[in-house]
């Protein structure tokens, strides 16, 4: 069975690493398919995945966004046609539900972010499987479409799925001058992001870091503008290649995030983390929080005075958080537990032969296999 999987951002190139190496350890065939955008690409390179490469990110204008996913679309389903995958497999993608029902393959999603909206209407009523942290309230879900026999909760956040096999390496400490457990990690707001509704222009970090401890800050910017910004502060880190930010996260003192990603990979390693987030909060974060391994305010005093609490009282916060996560269920698992009880579907033969080759033969842009 060749299993078809799209990757569309960073996180998600941890969170299916495990379910690839799996899927290939159970003797499936897998294509992984990305597009460029935010070290995406390298970040595969570094994780020893074989990927081809069709598009890119549109940028922050809804324009540019609907004119790159359409173009994807075209050029993805080209190869798609071509490559006959018996299943297609994503996370929070609207390119990829769209070709594989256009193509009648079987698709299975997973979804943690209900507050994606305009993505989530183009990505649920084509999604023929959808699991989601059980926290959700599914009539979020619904509201976007989605079939209420394909839903699938799982007991657990995605991150659980990104640390799957983690083994730490402290050569990136070395490689960056940091010394284990001294040092904080950060991540500003999302600002290209559509659901992202907070202040663009000026991150609640700046405010929190002449608070904080006088110790050495990494920090991963997500646009030029905010490269900038956070340079001119003596104790900031930023790489300048992309790194093994998972081991990064497990030797940190602590994560403070104004996204969500980052906060939950951090804590799914053991290591505390405060969310800065100033928009709707997810509903994993929400249950993070209640369970009390997840701190979140927009206040910079408040923000500091907690980083101060959990750096003084690291070990108590590190072994409660690692006492709750313990108890998560691991999405690889109910991924794959999902494609096996799939099995095969017979592939129509409207399509198999409509385009094939013309991505080759037909000058529609290119895509690069590594």
């Amino acid at each position: 069975m060749k299993v078809w999987i799209d990757i569309m951002n960073s996180p998600h190139a941890h969170f299916f690493k495990g379910i690839i190496r799996e899927l290939e350890r159970r003797g499936f065939e897998v294509l992984v398919t990305t597009r460029e955008f935010d070290g995406l690409t390298q970040i595969l390179d570094m994780l020893g995945i074989d990927y081809i490469s069709v598009g890119k990110h549109g940028g922050v204008t809804l324009e540019g966004k609907l004119l790159a996913s359409a173009e994807r679309v075209y050029k993805l389903s080209k190869l798609i046609i071509e490559e006959k995958p018996d299943i297609a497999m994503y996370k929070n993608n609207p390119e990829a539900p769209r070709i594989a029902f256009g193509l009648k393959i079987r698709s299975i999603g997973f979804v943690d972010n209900e507050t994606a909206i305009p993505q989530n209407k183009l990505m649920f009523p084509f999604t023929e499987r959808l699991l989601y942290p059980k926290v959700i309230d599914a009539y979020e879900l619904l509201k976007c479409g989605a079939d209420p026999n394909s839903l699938v909760p799982v007991n657990s956040i995605a991150e659980v799925a990104n640390v799957y096999g983690f083994r730490p390496d402290d050569s990136v400490l070395k490689e960056l001058g940091l010394e284990k457990y001294s040092y904080i990690v950060m991540r500003p707001e999302p600002i290209k992001a559509t659901y992202f509704n907070g202040d663009r222009e000026r991150s609640i970090l700046e405010d929190v870091i002449p608070l904080l401890p006088d110790m050495p800050i990494v920090l991963f910017p997500r646009s030029e503008e905010q490269k900038k910004v956070f340079e001119r502060f003596e104790n900031v880190i930023i790489p300048d290649n992309v790194v093994d930010t998972m081991s990064l996260l497990f030797y940190a003192r602590i994560m403070i995030g104004a996204g969500g990603t980052m906060n939950r990979e951090a804590l799914a390693l053991g290591t505390p983390a405060i969310s800065t987030y100033p928009g709707r909060l997810l509903a994993v974060t929400k249950w993070l929080i209640e369970l009390g391994v997840l701190y979140h305010s927009t206040n910079p005093i408040e923000v500091a005075t907690k980083a101060w609490e959990i750096i003084r009282r690291n070990r108590r916060y590190r072994k409660f958080i690692r006492e709750v996560m313990i108890t998560m269920e691991n999405p690889v698992e109910a991924m794959i537990k999902e494609i096996e009880e799939s099995g095969q579907t017979d592939k129509p033969g409207s399509y198999e032969s409509l385009y094939k080759g013309s991505y080759k033969q037909e000058n529609h842009g290119q895509y690069q296999k590594f």
